[in-house]
């Protein structure tokens, strides 16, 4: 069998924060015909809006608004609806546990998740996306409840809460146009709020005299990490440590990718032995292998080098990536395989 391995340089770009204005509001431009009855019916709850909403606005001629103007409508009025998360993908053992449902069902592809459902990946793996198209990688050994679903349908703004009960997760998060949207995921040691951005969070419970830990790392974007003695914010390749009860410690640089001896596409039978540079810094390796978004498996080695082989055609993924000595994984390097003959 012959297989294609093709190095691809991993670069993160720094991904703009939406601004908001100040409280969250939310802006609606004014569409010809709009009357602020009309706009109060159609997205905001409160029987007293229209009033509310002049005197938010400092509107003078509330039955005229001019077309193009934009009203400020704080978030919190707005109309919410409870959003469901969608089951993209599942490998091996993964149970879910439904809010008010006694007992544990395993998860499969295309269920929905509901809020303060918790999901549980033994020896296995699943992909979670959410209303905003934002996704959620849960990694083997980890538990995650979904703690806040909600979507402003009106307003375009999402608002997830992720609750990591224990292990790793790894979030692509999108960004939206609804202004004041949110994506968090939290622990007793911190909280990582995000918004269009790429980043991995791992939480180790409290067990004996060891304080409950969370380790945050920042690929892409912009990223906040807050407890209650304090906050941190990250740039991308930066990573913050918290410890339950104490302040967030100061960002820290990730590990460098590795860099390989592969400079064009090369032809190789399988099994194929991938070798790469030393990192310094590095304590070990991860090493994992996507099909499709579907992680199908997560190995670490000491050793600089890895035997990769597949069991059936298509294309692949191969990650590696050097973890230091405090556990951060540094930025990985992505390789593409395509095997067949």
């Amino acid at each position: 069998m012959l297989f294609r391995l093709v190095w691809i340089c991993c670069i993160a770009f720094a991904s703009a924060v939406m601004a908001e204005t100040d409280g969250g509001d939310w802006q609606y431009e004014v569409k010809r015909d709009d009357t602020i009855w009309d706009i109060c019916k159609n997205y905001v709850a409160d029987s007293q809006c229209w009033r509310k909403l002049v005197k938010y606005n400092n509107i003078k001629t509330p039955k005229y608004l001019p077309p193009g103007s934009v009203i400020n409508i704080p978030k919190e009025w707005l109309k919410p609806s409870v959003a469901q998360a969608l089951v993209i993908s599942v490998r091996g053992e993964v149970i879910v546990s439904r809010d008010g449902e006694g007992g544990q069902k395993p998860l499969a592809k295309g269920d929905k998740l509901n809020q303060m459902d918790t999901v549980t990946a033994k020896n296995g793996s699943a992909m979670i996306e959410f209303a905003d198209q934002s996704r959620l990688l849960l990694k083997p050994n980890s538990a995650v409840r979904m703690q806040g679903l909600r979507y402003y349908q009106r307003g375009g703004i999402a608002e997830t809460q992720i609750r990591l009960l224990k292990g790793r997760v790894r979030a692509n998060v999108e960004k939206l146009k609804g202004l004041g949207s949110r994506f968090d995921i939290a622990t007793p040691a911190a909280v990582a709020a995000v918004r269009g951005t790429e980043f991995r969070v791992g939480f180790t419970p409290a067990e004996g005299d060891n304080k409950a830990t969370m380790t945050t790392e920042l690929l892409e974007g912009s990223l906040q990490v807050a407890n209650d003695q304090g906050e941190q914010m990250l740039v991308a390749g930066e990573a913050v440590r918290a410890v339950e009860g104490e302040a967030v410690a100061a960002p820290v640089s990730l590990l460098p990718r590795p860099r390989l001896d592969l400079t064009k596409e090369q032809e190789v039978t399988l099994p194929h032995r991938v070798v790469w540079y030393d990192v310094k810094g590095a304590d070990f390796y991860r090493v994992t292998l996507s099909r499709a978004g579907i992680l199908l498996w997560e190995m670490t080695t000491q050793e600089p080098e890895f035997e990769v082989d597949v069991a059936d055609d298509g294309e692949y993924e191969l990650m590696i990536s050097a973890v230091d000595a405090q556990g951060f994984e540094g930025k990985g390097r992505r390789l593409h395989i395509s095997s067949g003959e």
